[in-house]
């Protein structure tokens, strides 16, 4: 009982998933189809492409990092895996280089973040071009198809649950475990509320770093052949503005962008919230033009809201610290 409470009333992500309630309850009302059971299933199978790569990002912007680059990630792992199969390299070999490259490609971020001290806003708005160009090259920007088969990662199913479901299912509870099992998960917490006191408890600072560039890595691969499965080839357009939904959807859920605090479920919900917004929209058939700028107008507030509870945080640690000193001068 205690631990619901504490879930309940304590949780980061309690806000964010009583506003996707609040927005479900509103949706069944004004559109019956909503509650019908291939658009729950709908829902969950778009957001199962945001919401694993939001479990990456959760990581990175724990450590106070952001990775701009993962939507040219993205793109570059689709179009490598394309190319190795266009070229009859065998799926599962293809499949693997393709996770590697990606995870590599996500650890050069953090390295190149902690070892020259660079702001990773920079980085990866500069990786972003250096990885898009890469998928462009390897591919001169043409569309290529996939083989069949390959499209079962993205449309089949496994006892009558949706494939992509299950991996969001599984990278969650993976997620879950590494964020609040693990000796990494605590050391990504600390290091995103003090990078000094970090360094001064001799915390492997460069090592958690990459790790969580690698966990946004290796995610957002699995999205990418999620993604690339489900629409049948590549396509030049690919993981063009994905980096902000995912964002979103982690700064939704609870977690600041100055680290040090959020969960992995408030991630996964903001994911959700967010396809609920866009599935909303198209069924009370509103204008495609402000899909944008409600998710925006969301967004925004999120941030604003994150921006006051910082500031109500810092003034009580104030107030607290005032009082132990009064409490300190009345002793002496």
């Amino acid at each position: 009982m205690a631990i619901m409470k504490n879930l309940l009333f304590r949780g980061k992500w309690v806000a964010i998933t009583a506003a996707t309630i609040l927005l479900a309850l509103l949706l069944a009302v004004l559109s019956p189809v909503f509650l019908s059971v291939s658009n729950i299933q709908g829902v969950l199978i778009q957001a199962s492409v945001t919401g694993i790569m939001a479990m990456g990002m959760t990581f990175i912007i724990l450590t106070s990092g952001i990775d701009i680059s993962v939507g040219a990630i993205l793109y570059f792992t689709a179009a490598l895996f394309a190319k190795l199969v266009e070229i009859s390299t065998p799926i599962p070999l293809a499949f693997g280089a393709a996770i590697l490259c990606a995870s590599l490609l996500g650890t050069l971020n953090g390295f190149l973040v902690v070892t020259f001290s660079m702001s990773p806003l920079i980085t990866t708005l500069a990786t972003y071009t250096m990885y898009r160009g890469m998928a462009i090259h390897l591919t001169s920007a043409q569309n290529i198809p996939v083989p069949r088969a390959f499209g079962f990662l993205g449309n089949g199913k496994i006892y009558g649950i949706p494939v992509p479901i299950l991996l969001f299912a599984l990278i969650f509870f993976i997620g879950l475990y590494l964020l609040g099992k693990t000796r990494f998960g605590i050391y990504v917490m600390a290091l995103g509320n003090s990078v000094e006191a970090a360094r001064e408890s001799n915390l492997p600072v460069k090592k958690i770093t990459m790790g969580a560039y690698f966990l946004g890595g290796i995610t957002t691969s699995i999205s990418a052949l999620i993604l690339l499965a489900r629409v049948g080839g590549l396509q030049s357009g690919m993981g063009i503005g994905i980096e902000f939904t995912v964002i979103a959807a982690v700064v939704l859920g609870g977690t600041k962008l100055s680290g040090g605090s959020g969960t992995i479920i408030g991630s996964a919900v903001g994911a959700i919230f967010l396809v609920l917004i866009d599935n909303g929209l198209n069924l009370i058939q509103a204008s495609p033009y402000i899909y944008d700028i409600v998710k925006g107008t969301v967004l925004l507030t999120a941030v604003i809201v994150d921006k006051v509870s910082i500031e109500r945080q810092k003034k009580q640690l104030h107030l607290q610290k005032a009082l132990r000193i009064q409490g300190v001068g009345l002793e002496v």
